[in-house]
C-alpha cells in the first residue's frame, strides 16, 4: 500500500525515466493509482500502466530495463511474485477463455510497477450504449483524463469507467471511494449513462449528486 506522496514520488521517478529515455509511448494510470490522482480518498496498491500498442510494453522493458532482475525470475508467470529479468523482460499469456495480455513488471523506488498491453479481450463487455465502457477497451484513449501534478501530466482512466469496472468486479470499497469523489469534485450525467451499464447506473444513480 501507498500513501499519495509515495505515490507521486514513484510517478516522477516513472516520467524521469521515460523522458531521460528519450523513447516515445503511449501510456495511461488505470487501477487505484488513476483513482487516487483524480481525487479518491484510497491507498494504491500499485501502479498499472496501459499501453496503446503491444510494442508499448516492450518499450517499457527498455526504459524499466535498469529495474530488471539480473537473473530469470524462479516464479512462473502467473505468480504474483514474478518480476521482469534481462533475460525475460516481457511474456505473454492467454487464457482457455481467449483472453490476452503482454505484461512486465518491475519494483521502482519499493512500488510494484506493471505495464500491460491486452490483445484480445474475449469479448468483454464495451459500448457506450447500454453495456458500459470498459476500462481496458477501445473507448479510453479517446476519454483519457490528463492530470497534472507537479509539472508532470498523466493520462488516466476517467472515474466514471473505473466505477464500471469495480461496479462489475464488485469492489465496494472502490466504488464508495469514486462515488464520493465523483459528488465531491462533480460529473456529466450524460457520459454518466455512457460509460454505466443501465445495470449499473441504476443502481447507483440515487448515491451520485446529479
Amino acid at each position: 500500500m501507498m500513501d499519495k506522496n509515495e505515490l507521486m514520488q514513484t510517478l516522477e521517478k516513472i516520467s524521469i525515466e521515460i523522458r531521460l529515455s528519450g523513447l516515445q509511448v503511449d501510456w495511461m494510470l488505470v487501477g487505484s493509482a488513476g483513482s487516487v490522482l483524480q481525487g479518491c480518498e484510497l491507498e494504491a496498491n500499485d501502479i498499472d500502466i496501459y499501453t496503446k500498442t503491444e510494442s508499448g510494453v516492450e518499450l517499457f522493458a527498455k526504459i524499466f530495463e535498469k529495474y530488471a532482475h539480473q537473473v530469470k525470475c524462479n516464479q512462473s508467470i502467473d505468480d504474483l511474485h514474478w518480476k521482469s529479468s534481462i533475460e525475460v523482460p516481457t511474456f505473454t499469456q492467454t487464457f482457455p477463455w481467449g483472453f490476452s495480455w503482454k505484461k512486465g513488471k518491475w519494483k521502482i523506488n519499493g512500488c510494484e510497477v506493471e505495464a500491460v498491453h491486452i490483445m484480445n479481450s474475449a469479448g468483454i463487455p464495451d459500448s457506450k450504449d447500454g453495456e458500459g465502457i470498459w476500462e481496458g477497451g477501445q473507448y479510453i484513449w479517446e476519454l483519457a483524463k490528463p492530470i497534472t501534478l507537479n509539472d508532470f501530466t498523466f493520462q488516466t482512466v476517467p472515474l466514471e469507467v473505473q466505477l464500471e469496472s469495480n461496479l462489475r468486479r464488485e469492489r465496494t470499497d472502490r466504488v464508495a471511494a469514486i462515488i464520493q469523489a465523483l459528488n465531491r469534485n462533480g460529473t456529466n450525467q450524460t457520459f454518466l449513462q455512457q460509460a454505466l451499464s443501465t445495470k449499473h447506473y441504476e443502481q447507483v444513480k440515487n448515491q451520485l449528486e446529479l
